[in-house]
């Protein structure tokens, strides 16, 4: 189900003790990021392999990582991970990387893409950077449009992304801010 309007989230920003949250919240939005494209075992696959407790507690100590959780009606919506590194193609100026934005598909169209996107361009500027780049698997057809939407220009070819026995290629994408 998508929203018609804006849903009202609050942004919070999450560090370790937010771990096993996270990782519950890791795997739902990735599910409903990719149900379409990979199949459920390749799903399962993947979060199992990458999304753990202890995954999320070493990133979530990682001094270089903001991540931000979105809530609304008293739920977590959506997050952002943001790393301060440079790009691995060329940017004139400092840039960092938005990791990831996931949004759980009930809250498809409600603004809390934007909401947490707004809030990690706020965080690399903070970190003195002029540059935010990602890189997008090249199936996730609905991440690949909201990127265009936000003035995201593609770079170059990404790494590949092994979900399970697939093997997407990807694109890293970049924005001035």
């Amino acid at each position: 189900m998508s929203f018609r309007e804006p849903l009202a989230v609050q942004l919070r920003r999450v560090d370790r003790g937010f771990a096993r949250q996270l990782a519950k919240l890791w795997a739902v939005t990735f599910q409903d990021a990719y149900e379409e494209v990979h199949s459920t075992e390749n799903i399962r696959a993947y979060c199992e392999a990458n999304y753990s407790v202890d995954a999320a507690e070493n990133l979530l100590s990682d001094p270089s990582v903001h991540c931000a959780v979105a809530f609304g009606d008293r739920s977590a919506l959506g997050f952002h991970l943001v790393k301060h590194h440079g790009c691995p193609l060329p940017l004139i100026g400092e840039s960092s990387e938005l990791k990831q934005l996931y949004v759980a598909a009930r809250a498809y169209g409600s603004g809390v893409g934007q909401a947490l996107f707004e809030d990690a361009v706020r965080s690399v500027q903070r970190a003195g950077g002029s540059w935010i780049w990602l890189s997008v698997s090249d199936l996730n057809y609905r991440a690949r449009a909201f990127y265009r939407k936000l003035s995201f220009e593609p770079l170059g070819k990404g790494p590949i992304f092994e979900v399970g026995s697939d093997r997407p290629t990807s694109t890293i994408m970049a924005r001035k801010i």
